[in-house]
């Protein structure tokens, strides 16, 4: 086999076997949180504009949506498919990536070091085993690695239809994921960087008159999506980044997070609501600092024209904290610096730095070449295959461990699969068909109820199971599932009761209105009753309880009966019953509903 090929093979199998570390990642994932919000939207809205371009949390995604949609229709809720269109995501950007390499270095072996970082290393992790976060973070790494092949071979031969390929894989990123825009940033960075000579207004003066065309159709993509996102997609004030202090925003994203996974970190994790954030030691943050600063370093003293080759992971460095101390940071604190995903393209930049700062970059007009004084391999001794390989092992096995116990922990703390197995194997086991269940939201270990309606059971279940039913008001049973997916009778609390009759031991429903007076006063939603009766025939009955406004039919006997309450009210309205009937109301309890065990 001849080196060429070796190096292709190479990169086929780190790939291949980056793919079967993240199916081992994956297989013991399945959805949560805004996975299921995705899920929940995905079956209650219809497939229009409203749906595709809804601003959810400051992201415009109507891919993501589009292929939520898609996957939903296609397999339900069977994870397995969904995680092969996660792999098969991360194998196209894979490849994308070995495709540029080869493109800007050439077919030598040492395209196999950055391929093997960006596949390895922590960065992707977060994002990779997420629903929510990889359809929108993967296909932005897919456009940077295919559209930088594509803009570099524009720069190289000004032909127009490589300009169209790398525009479209802009175009198609921004579908899933507004960030996608920081490519643009990219390809002028390159532009000036490398294909362009003196000094800055020269450059400048060179894009304009040589590289036009690339520079229009990158002002109009960029325009034209900002304007469009500003009108779909904004749900901040950009100016906020000036009320948040920058200062530890950077200092986290970039001396703690981002170095640190550099060298196969961030090697200890901080467990978090989902998922984790980088938590490395002060030590491993040192050991990060100097490995960092060597190489940039070694680098500076040996090549020609190396410090620019930093400033790619500079740029996407600086707009990740302006962005998150515009939409994320003034909510959650500088912490939220500390997660991957609001950096994972760190992993396809940072190793392309390394190999802009060594080697050179082909076709380029200004060509980085080592110093004249160490123009002979011999007089880089730290640079020989051994010592590559060797490091390159090291902080690879670093990262697949640091991934691993990121993997492991997300698997953990993740309760939804087993919640979700309790609710069907509960429900098919019910005596009811349909089963009545009362419609409320999911715990907040698997979707947050700011998400209301999506996290209740009648969205998140619709296309899930047929077994259910969510009436508003109900006789003899009504049930609600426990904090680990168990089907339950629901148990209203005593939060309010009836005052007791003035007559007897109950209060008879007349053919006209009949109001029960409360022992306080209710303000609020979400809250449902329980009134138990008797009654010597069938009749209909019209309760109304504050907002709601329900119509029953009372079987004979003795019975329960349950219904919604929403509003400001201190009295139950009872009418229209048959008076021939004789309903006799035994005793009334409101309160929020709780599984049996857990009412208080």
């Amino acid at each position: 086999m001849s080196a060429i090929d070796s190096v292709v093979w190479g990169g086929i199998a780190l790939v291949v076997l980056s793919l079967a570390f993240r199916w081992d990642a994956l297989r013991g994932s399945w959805f949560c949180f805004d996975d299921l919000a995705f899920i929940s939207r995905a079956a209650n809205m219809p497939l229009d504009a409203d749906y595709l371009l809804e601003s959810y949390g400051g992201h415009l995604m109507p891919g993501g949506f589009l292929t939520t949609r898609w996957a939903l229709d296609l397999w339900g809720m069977d994870w397995t498919p969904w995680m092969m269109v996660m792999l098969a995501m991360q194998a196209l950007a894979g490849f994308g990536f070995l495709r540029l390499q080869l493109s800007m270095f050439g077919r030598r072996r040492l395209v196999l070091v950055p391929l093997a970082l960006y596949l390895f290393w922590a960065f992707t992790m977060p994002a990779g085993v997420w629903w929510a976060a990889a359809i929108n973070q993967t296909p932005w790494q897919i456009a940077l690695a295919f559209g930088l092949h594509g803009w570099i071979a524009y720069l190289r031969t000004r032909r127009l239809r490589h300009l169209f390929v790398a525009l479209a894989w802009v175009v198609a990123g921004l579908f899933f994921y507004e960030k996608t825009l920081l490519v643009l940033g990219v390809f002028g960075l390159v532009a000036l960087a490398w294909f362009t000579r003196g000094r800055f207004p020269d450059r400048l003066r060179t894009l304009v008159t040589t590289y036009r065309a690339g520079l229009v159709g990158c002002v109009v993509v960029g325009v034209a999506y900002i304007a469009f996102y500003a009108h779909y997609g904004l749900s901040f004030a950009p100016g906020e980044a000036n009320d948040q202090p920058l200062a530890p925003l950077a200092f986290k994203l970039i001396f703690k997070a981002l170095a640190t996974a550099a060298i196969g970190g961030p090697f200890h994790w901080h467990p978090v609501t989902i998922g984790a954030t980088a938590d490395p030691s002060e030590l491993e943050m040192l050991l990060a600092w100097v490995v960092i600063g060597t190489l940039v370093v070694y680098a500076a003293r040996t090549r020609t024209l190396s410090k620019r080759a930093w400033s790619l992971i500079g740029f996407t460095s600086a707009a990740n904290v302006l962005l998150l101390a515009a939409g994320r940071a003034f909510l959650v604190g500088s912490d939220i610096a500390l997660e991957y995903r609001y950096q994972t393209e760190a992993a396809i930049l940072l190793p392309l730095c390394l190999m802009l700062a060594f080697v050179p970059l082909l076709g380029a007009t200004e060509v980085n070449e080592p110093a004249k004084e160490l123009a002979d391999p011999a007089t880089r001794p730290y640079e020989i295959a051994p010592y590559v390989a060797m490091a390159t092992v090291v902080v690879v096995g670093a990262s697949l461990w640091s991934a691993s116990s990121y993997s492991s922990l997300w698997q953990d703390q993740n309760p939804a699969r087993s919640y979700f197995a309790n609710v069907r194997t509960t429900a098919e086991k019910a005596d009811d068909f349909p089963v009545p269940v009362i419609d409320l939201g999911l715990p907040q270990n698997l979707m947050w109820s700011y998400r209301y309606p999506e996290n209740t059971y009648s969205h998140v279940f619709k296309r899930w199971t047929h077994r259910l039913t969510f009436p508003t008001a109900t006789v003899d049973r009504i049930n609600v599932f426990d904090t680990t997916g168990k089907l339950t009778p629901a148990i209203i609390p005593d939060t309010r009761t009836s005052l007791p009759p003035k007559d007897g031991d109950c209060q008879r429903l007349t053919g006209d209105a009949t109001d029960v007076t409360l022992n306080g006063h209710v303000i609020g939603g979400g809250w449902w009753v329980r009134a138990s009766y008797t009654s010597r025939q069938s009749t209909p009955v019209t309760i109304t309880a504050g907002e709601d406004t329900h119509e029953l039919t009372l079987p004979s006997g003795y019975h329960n009966m349950f219904f919604k309450a929403d509003g400001e009210f201190d009295a139950i309205t009872f009418s229209n019953a048959n008076p021939e009937a004789r309903v006799c109301l035994r005793d009334l309890s409101l309160g929020d509903p709780a599984p049996a065990g857990d009412a208080s």
